[in-house]
């Protein structure tokens, strides 16, 4: 067997094991939420000082975007770190959930945490590019070429490190890095993309960010920024050809029903960044910190585990039984494509150390 046999046949246990944990306990995490205007980390004691046997002696607030349920990885990663903290500090810590928004966006989650307001959350890296564009080059089409390796990469200590050394200096801490899955294309029943010349003039939405509409302008399509919310009506009325996103958000908007040609082509990622307070974090006690640190990495990567198995076996079980054509491409020459004609522009974009990673992991591959 193969070191990459093994690392997935690892990684499906792990997934299992997940999928069984969710299903089995997802009721009770809820019980944890709570839809308090306040977010303050607070000790209790007693008044003479001592802590208090019946009460926790911290209680730290995280927030996510997305609604709670047991298919979202957000909503996964937060109910299993607040069973494992609390568990773990015998008490001592609560976990308090702020799911689907109640605390705002995740630019308000970023202030929030900089003043101390709120402990942790995750967020999209494109939310950093207010304060930096240091991390912008992880959203760049075709520098990953397949989930296996995004996801390497996200639990790679060069990644973490190079995070934190951009972000610490804004209040952040980052604690761990998920992939939040690949941007598959999608296409309507007349244009199905099945190779490198299917993308000739194909009108291809893709987000508003420039790099994506150099990277599909190289593989020859035709791109269109048009609003999100208007993609199924784009679709279905052949106002445009094809777009690209994630499993989770294809079954989630019901495109698969007006482009049911779903291409297997990995060309983009996104990245979630799951950050803490450094104000609170760095004022607690130093086992509950670790305590902390060791959950939230553990559960990056359980979260990571989670996603994949979304992404390759129940999402397209799923987008099968509703009638969507999968296919599989011979990837190669996209990816080429890309490398040459868009990101060999952006060179200088992509740190020397996630170039040097991405050498190094290939090559151990084969």
């Amino acid at each position: 067997m193969s070191r990459a046999t093994k690392s997935i046949s690892t990684a499906m246990a792990l997934i299992i094991a997940i999928v069984l944990a969710i299903i089995g306990g997802v009721a009770g995490y809820f019980m944890g939420s709570s839809t308090a205007s306040t977010v303050t980390v607070t000790e209790t004691k007693t008044g003479t000082g001592a802590t208090t046997s019946s009460s926790p002696q911290y209680v730290l607030h995280v927030a996510w975007i997305t609604a709670p349920s047991p298919y979202d990885t957000h909503t996964y990663f937060f109910y299993r770190f607040k069973e494992k903290v609390e568990s773990r500090t015998n008490g001592r810590v609560q976990i308090v959930l702020h799911p689907g928004g109640e605390l705002g966006d995740q630019s308000q989650y970023l202030e929030l945490m900089k003043t101390g307001d709120l402990f942790m959350a995750t967020i999209e890296v494109s939310r950093f590019s207010s304060y930096t564009n240091a991390l912008n080059f992880l959203s760049y089409p075709g520098l990953f070429r397949s989930t296996d390796e995004a996801i390497a990469f996200a639990e790679s200590e060069w990644l973490l490190n190079y995070s934190n050394q951009v972000l610490n200096q804004y209040g952040w801490i980052v604690l761990g890095i998920t992939v939040g899955g690949a941007r598959y294309f999608l296409s309507v029943p007349e244009k199905p993309i099945t190779s490198l010349d299917s993308f000739n003039g194909l009108k291809l939405r893709v987000m508003g960010s420039p790099v994506y509409v150099e990277a599909a302008q190289t593989l020859g399509a035709n791109p269109q920024t048009l609003p999100y919310s208007e993609c199924y009506t784009l679709l279905q009325t052949k106002a445009i050809d094809a777009m690209e996103n994630e499993v989770a958000a294809i079954i989630a908007m019901r495109f698969y029903e007006v482009a049911p040609n779903i291409a297997l082509i990995p060309w983009a990622y996104a990245w979630h960044f799951v950050v803490a307070s450094k104000k609170i974090l760095d004022n607690l006690p130093s086992d509950i910190r670790q305590i902390i640190i060791d959950a939230a990495k553990e559960t990056s990567s359980e979260k990571n585990a989670w996603g994949l198995f979304i992404e390759r076996v129940t999402g397209i079980q799923f987008l099968v039984s509703h009638g969507a054509r999968i296919i599989q491409v011979d990837t190669k020459p996209i990816f080429d494509r890309l490398e040459q004609g868009f990101l060999s522009k952006h060179l200088n974009e992509i740190p020397e150390g996630a170039r040097e990673w991405l050498q190094k992991y290939r090559s151990s591959i084969g």
